[in-house]
């Protein structure tokens, strides 16, 4: 496939993840997929600290928490940084994404207040794996109709500000070169070695 293709097909990935998640807040305690426009705006009023003008300055952000040192003993290109990867910037969350200097996959770390337990309500993943990492409770997880297995991402519990969330580390095989590893294998690592700069878990 070509490099445009690619890029096409990651934005696909992030749109689907940040728009499916985005759908699955919470409303008097009942999840809901009423739409993205609710969804967000009930994010951005949980996770705005008072006084702020920023709607989402309660968000953890990997772009500017992840340091560039870290990303690249992780085996990540810090100058192939890619803020709010594939042009998604969406209300309610932080995204950042990174080439591998195995340069056979990308990763994406998204950052929002979805929960684990909405997280694992969502019908568009499966394969759910509950995990520990580095003491945190976590979640392995495929997209549906990846019969390749060429994706996989881990979702980690975080706090957000004054509320719980999550950060999830996707992994994105680029088709130009094909998968010379184990997507999930990737995912956890990048997970597990990165943990010690996210927020606090939230449960």
């Amino acid at each position: 496939m070509t490099s445009r293709g690619n890029k096409l097909r990651g934005i696909a990935l992030v749109v689907g993840v940040v728009l499916a998640l985005a759908g699955c807040q919470k409303t008097d305690g009942t999840p809901t997929t009423s739409g993205v426009a609710s969804a967000t705006g009930a994010t951005s009023v949980s996770a705005k600290p008072s006084g702020s003008k920023d709607p989402d300055a309660g968000i953890w952000d990997p772009c500017t928490a992840l340091p560039d040192d870290a990303l690249r003993a992780d085996g990540l290109s810090p100058e192939t940084k890619n803020k709010d990867v594939a042009g998604v910037d969406p209300t309610g969350w932080k995204v950042c994404g990174w080439r591998s200097s195995a340069r056979w996959y990308d990763l994406s770390v998204m950052s929002s207040i979805v929960t684990l337990q909405q997280f694992h309500q969502r019908t568009d993943f499966e394969g759910f794996t509950q995990l520990t990492v580095a003491g945190r409770p976590a979640l392995r997880y495929t997209n549906v109709g990846d019969d390749k297995h060429l994706d996989c991402g881990v979702a980690m519990d975080v706090t957000q500000g004054a509320t719980h969330g999550s950060v999830l580390f996707g992994v994105t095989t680029r088709l130009s070169v094909g998968r010379l590893g184990e997507p999930c294998d990737e995912a956890l690592r990048h997970a597990t070695d990165l943990e010690k700069f996210l927020p606090k878990g939230g449960s």
